[in-house]
């Protein structure tokens, strides 16, 4: 064994199974011919312009982005490609974009006017946006194509006419994953109308002398129609003036670029779907061998499709405000198949995971068995954007506190330093995630991570607790007020001690002890662990709000 081959069977990971696949794979799928794999290894990602550009479609990428890196991995020449999908017709108008603009739905999103007026076309307008923090989430280089302009170049030419040569077996294909067969005139290639500009609109009659004869006519998307103008004419094929449909486009993509592996949505697994027509289209027609799937579940938003309409849209950018790239990159890459439903309030919960799995692969934690924690280790490897990161002291809800609670960056490496949580020599990374987690805090959080320290302790709060609460309050206050005033140390273990002491000697419950401590000094029942709480704003902070207890009326 080469090798070559024998790190490609080491595969405890999804990204390095697929990559085993790819390299021991020896023969086509739908007909009786040996499959030469030849370097570079091309593993495509895409995304349709038509719609908008958010962290799902980052999905795509970074999955097929983790396959890359496993060929690497193995030995291999392998390359990330990413497609845009550019003449796909504009089916909608989105938010923000002037009602008229009704009139370009069904043209190619590559030559619907950029309604912003900053760039040539709707296309370039969300692609320069979503290209400029995508480099953020990806670690390999990553050339990048339209096929609005591969079609202008001619790029496909070779395919379309490899089809319309075959347009009888493309034909016999197509019909078996269909209830109803194609018609006598369907043409694989479809023109963009020579009059009204629209890809959806013309309908082909039939194919004459080599040129597509079409009517263009009304197209009814599900809420929206795309208007036809009437017009009839001819269009050549070879003019790139025009598309592949996509059960035939997707084929001619894998052969353009010969890809041996492209990402796809768990709904594209079954027998019928456009994945397996163009698998054997590509074959059957195209001579490529059809690549390898690496079908993956979606994410949802908070239980739901993302969605403009819905106002559930995370773009990118948003991301980059609260969180490191490699968080959603862990999200992502955990596990293929599993659905993924994310909400901006699991955030903390997600950095937990990421920093015990950080944890595990720095050697500081084990995880449950040897095969899980080679897994996971390969799990954080996959999750880094480039170079590996290092175990951050404090958690992403710890910062969240402190951001909300101090104002300078001076105030919060000491109160860091107080509780424990900071490292000189990784202060850049601490600071970041403060950042971050503050502002979070500030657009995201749900209650229970608000907090706001009271500089003094709310007049209602004598109708709320009884006068036994009150005191130990201010028994508290007087203890923390000698901790001060001594200056020395105080550890978590001493505040628990202090603790335990005041509410023995008020006959209280811990719950009752701690909620009125999280009502006077926050105005709320529940807040932060309560000694890491009084540590991070300073023993004598935390007394001199209790001590206004007295003031009240």
């Amino acid at each position: 064994m080469g090798l070559k081959e024998k790190k490609a069977d080491d595969a405890v990971f999804w990204a390095d199974s697929i990559a085993r696949e790819i390299i021991t794979r020896t023969k086509f799928r739908y007909i009786d011919r040996e499959v030469e794999l030849k370097e570079p290894l091309i593993v495509k990602t895409s995304a349709s312009i038509s719609g908008v550009l958010h962290i799902g479609r980052l999905s795509d990428t970074i999955r097929g982005e983790a396959v890359v890196r496993a060929l690497r991995d193995a030995g291999y020449d392998a390359r990330l490609i990413w497609v845009a999908e550019d003449m796909d017709p504009l089916r909608k108008i989105p938010a923000g974009v002037p009602k008229e603009y009704e009139e370009y739905i069904g043209m190619p999103v590559s030559d619907v006017p950029d309604p912003w007026g900053c760039h040539d076309s709707y296309a370039d307008h969300h692609k320069d946006e979503y290209f400029r923090v995508l480099e953020e989430f990806v670690g390999v280089e990553m050339p990048k194509y339209s096929m609005r302009e591969e079609y202008k170049k001619g790029s496909f030419n070779p395919y379309i006419k490899k089809f319309l040569e075959s347009i009888e077996l493309a034909k016999e294909i197509m019909n078996k994953y269909r209830t109803t067969p194609l018609p006598a005139g369907w043409s694989p290639w479809v023109p963009i109308c020579e009059n009204c500009g629209k890809i959806i609109t013309p309908r082909v009659i039939g194919i004459e002398d080599g040129k597509v004869h079409y009517i263009c006519q009304d197209y009814q998307f599900e809420k929206h129609v795309a208007k036809g103008c009437g017009y009839e004419g001819y269009a050549d094929p070879l003019s790139g003036n025009g598309k592949l449909m996509w059960k035939s486009e997707w084929a001619a993509q894998w052969a353009r670029w010969r890809v041996v592996a492209e990402g796809a949505g768990k709904e594209y697994q079954v027998p019928t779907s456009a994945f397996w027509v163009n698998a054997e289209l590509v074959e059957r027609v195209l001579g490529h061998p059809s690549p390898v799937p690496i079908f993956y579940e979606h994410i949802m938003i908070d239980g739901q499709k993302m969605s403009a309409s819905l106002g559930n849209v995370i773009y990118p950018r948003d991301w980059l405000e609260v969180a490191r790239p490699e968080v959603l990159r862990y999200l992502y890459c955990k596990k293929l198949m599993k659905m993924r439903s994310f909400s901006w309030k699991m955030l903390p919960n997600l950095y937990d995971e990421f920093d015990t799995v950080a944890r595990i692969y720095h050697g500081m934690e084990k995880a449950d068995n040897e095969k899980e924690e080679k897994h996971l280790k390969r799990l954080y490897e996959m999750s880094m954007v480039r170079n590996i990161l290092p175990v951050v002291p404090v958690s992403y809800a710890h910062a969240a506190m402190v951001a909300q609670i101090f104002t300078t960056d001076e105030d919060i490496v000491n109160a860091l330093k107080r509780t424990g949580h900071y490292d000189e020599e990784k202060h850049d990374l601490i600071m970041k995630r403060v950042k971050q987690a503050g502002t979070w805090a500030r657009k995201h959080a749900p209650q229970e991570y608000r907090i706001e320290v009271k500089e003094m302790v709310n007049e209602g709060i004598k109708h709320i607790l009884e006068d036994r609460e009150l005191e130990a309050m201010l028994e508290l206050a007087e203890k923390l007020e000698n901790v001060a005033e001594k200056k020395g140390d105080i550890t978590d273990s001493d505040l628990k001690e202090l603790f335990t002491e005041v509410i023995k000697n008020h006959n209280l419950t811990p719950q009752k002890f701690f909620r009125a401590f999280y009502l006077c000094l926050l105005g709320k029942e529940r807040g932060p662990r309560a000694t890491t709480l009084i540590l991070s704003i300073t023993p004598a902070k935390v007394a001199k709000v209790l001590r206004t207890i007295e003031n009240l009326a």
